[in-house]
């Protein structure tokens, strides 16, 4: 297949973000929650919060895998005549750049409350620059090098030959089905966000300003957006369950909004107010080396994991989902039969389970949750 750039063009005006929705309600409200990201982003950096900077660069990062939805949407529309959710290849590299953002954003804060700073200058932002880099290579590329539709992401790397539940498998999955690399990447992107959370809310205990719990409660409605879109390739991402697009983007709205909410309060906590906004006192600067603004708070160290034996849990954790979904899944005769009612219940089970356990505990455990 040859890209088609005359056709790619047509697509770029039509939509923000996730281009082959466009016409749709989703294609809509993901554009829709953009303006509240962006208040988002320039709350959270002032400097008086003192947002981590590895955490905030992986927070304005989420822009870079915005954009990757455009033009990965463009290719899926103008070459396989599809969505992005069933071109694995697109798919998976696209979301490399969600679990991008979230890496940075659970590190940030990690490593802020262990006392690891981060290099000086930008060169630890370098890693997610070389991630947007190779994507947008791929994407251009890919069709060109013969990529189809269904070609797996990464190779289908960890992809086995035949289902090892054998007879117990009630049918063959679709050809749509995704691949062990894109599972790998949904499952991690699910993982470091709920680990963000924790993070966030114990960073209220370092920094002594309890509106930092404000933040953790503002993600959940972005983390059950990203339940929404794994129900949704739960059910090889059926028409029948097409709704779940729909409230995903919804959730990314409501998300982007509460997170908003967060970030002015936390602001405001912190001694922001529109004076500061107005002069040239540079609050919104997030250099260490800043003597202008307000002061940041002072960090008190906490307990933390060792990095390694959290990236050990992470992959560990991350690729047991993955197989057992991608092969444990078609035992499940109800994958074939997509049900409305069902998708819906696991999409408000999930996120109001996470929810429970996260609020009921004492503030200084919740980071286990």
């Amino acid at each position: 297949m040859v890209f088609d750039a005359g056709s790619a063009v047509e697509q770029v005006g039509t939509s923000i973000a996730f281009a082959d929705q466009a016409g749709k309600l989703a294609g809509k409200l993901f554009p829709l929650s953009l303006p509240s990201y962006a208040a988002f982003l320039y709350f959270l950096s002032y400097k008086g919060n003192g947002t981590p900077k590895q955490a905030m660069f992986g927070f304005q990062f989420l822009l870079f895998f915005v954009a990757s939805t455009v033009f990965t949407g463009i290719v899926t529309k103008s070459v396989y005549s599809s969505t992005l959710a069933d071109v694995d290849w697109l798919h998976g590299a696209a979301e490399a750049l969600l679990t991008t953002t979230n890496l940075y954003v659970a590190s940030g804060f990690r490593n802020a409350m262990a006392g690891e700073a981060p290099p000086e200058g930008g060169s630890f932002r370098y890693p997610a620059f070389a991630v947007f880099a190779l994507v947008v290579l791929a994407t251009a590329a890919g069709p060109s090098i013969g990529l189809e539709q269904h070609t797996p992401f990464l190779g289908g790397l960890g992809n086995l030959g035949e289902n090892p539940l054998g007879s117990l498998a009630a049918a063959a999955e679709p050809e749509n089905a995704l691949s062990i690399p894109t599972w790998a990447i949904h499952f991690s992107s699910v993982f470091e966000w709920l680990f963000a959370m924790g993070m966030v809310n114990t960073y209220a205990k370092a920094t002594g300003n309890d509106k930092w719990r404000y933040l953790a409660y503002g993600m959940i409605p972005l983390h059950a957006s990203g339940v929404a879109a794994c129900t949704y390739h739960f059910f090889y991402n059926s028409a029948d369950v097409g709704f779940l697009v729909t409230l995903q983007a919804a959730l990314t709205l409501l998300g982007n909004t509460t997170v908003a909410i967060a970030a002015v309060l936390l602001a405001l906590s912190n001694g922001w107010n529109f004076k500061d906004a107005l002069t040239d006192a540079n609050p919104f600067s997030n250099d260490e080396g800043a003597t202008n603004g307000p002061s940041p708070p002072v960090i008190t160290p906490q307990p933390m994991q060792s990095t390694p034996l959290i990236a050990a849990e992470l992959v560990l954790l991350t690729l047991a989902a993955s197989y057992v979904m991608k092969y444990g899944e078609t035992a499940l005769g109800v994958v074939f039969e997509p049900n409305a009612i069902l998708g819906g219940l696991i999409c408000l089970a999930i996120p109001a389970g996470v929810t429970y356990r996260f609020v009921s505990l004492p503030s200084t455990e919740r980071t286990a949750a």
